[in-house]
């Protein structure tokens, strides 16, 4: 792995360099005390990992990160800094950890480890398939996974970003749902530490930049995610009453194993389950109709026992 350090200070450049050489198939091929070096060279040496501190002159870390990213999307990034307050500031990056310094060998080496394991399995390489109705089970290349999500409420964020399927949920809506009894400013702070450990976990499981945050604002990227919860509103989105676009009921119907999040008490779900049981009840009431029009009872027991379980 070719990686480069940038940081203004020039025993934080040698105390890293140092350490990163101990650990095998890592090559240091560049140290910067200036940003706007590093960023003019990055094409022509292209690193695999960077290591950035935030505080430096006239380019700080994370407005680095963002020029660099730009010119080498496939590049990983590592924040380091004396002041672990910044890890608040770089939830909304691309970074894939962040260290505080001096960087102890013990914390670099568990990083380094973690961003082999991600660039030698990137996400393409996982289908990452969940479960919403009834159980709540995330699968990793078929395997399910065990649900140490470290606290409750880290669990409880991922299902509620799932829900929205992609959309664009504000900081404020996320605090009133999930800690309505808080105030705000003591909200802001259990989001920010429930992002971060949600952030981890994903990362541990090779799983990155799934979470996405910008101006306010927290969503989940979808596009590499196969989820019922999707499937079913797609299917539903593009269903039309008629008899060519039954199968997409059938689906529907299938796709169906319970109310969503069944097994959880979240106290945001009532609200959420209400819509999709309906859409369910209704789906399976033109599917009794249907049926029963074609005369095949074997097809209308088998809804009707649905209405029932």
């Amino acid at each position: 792995m070719r990686v480069i350090i940038v940081d203004d200070e020039y025993y934080a450049l040698q105390n890293l360099k140092r350490k990163l050489e101990k650990i095998a198939d890592v090559e240091v091929i560049a140290m910067y005390d200036d940003p706007a070096a590093a960023l003019e060279e990055v094409s022509s040496i292209q690193p695999d990992l960077a290591f950035l501190d935030i505080e430096m002159p006239e380019i700080d870390g994370i407005t680095l990160l963002g020029m660099m990213f730009k010119k080498r999307p496939d590049m990983d990034f590592v924040f380091t800094s004396a002041y672990h307050a910044y890890v608040t500031d770089t939830l909304e990056t691309k970074a894939l950890d962040f260290l505080v310094k001096p960087v102890k060998f013990e914390q670099l080496y568990v990083t380094l480890e973690k961003i082999k394991k991600i660039r030698s399995n990137s996400i393409m390489g996982y289908k990452m398939e969940i479960k919403c109705f009834g159980d709540f089970a995330v699968f990793i290349d078929g395997k399910l996974i065990d649900d140490n999500w470290r606290t409750k409420k880290t669990e409880e964020l991922f299902a509620y970003l799932l829900c929205m399927n992609g959309k664009y949920v504000s900081r404020e809506r996320i605090i009133n749902d999930l800690w309505p009894n808080l105030e705000m400013e003591k909200g802001y702070t259990n989001l920010y530490t429930t992002q971060y450990n949600l952030k981890k976990r994903l990362d541990a499981l090779g799983i990155h930049h799934l979470i996405k945050s910008r101006l306010g604002n927290i969503w989940i990227d979808i596009e590499d995610i196969k989820m019922d919860l999707l499937d079913f509103d797609n299917l539903s989105e593009t269903y039309h009453a008629d008899k060519s676009r039954i199968e997409m009921l059938e689906q529907m119907v299938e796709l169906y194993k319970g109310m969503l999040f069944e097994s959880k008490l979240y106290s945001w779900t009532l609200s959420v389950q209400q819509p999709y049981e309906v859409r369910f009840d209704n789906a399976l009431n033109i599917l009794i109709q249907f049926y029963s029009d074609c005369g095949d009872e074997r097809k209308v027991k088998y809804y009707e026992m649905k209405k029932i379980l």
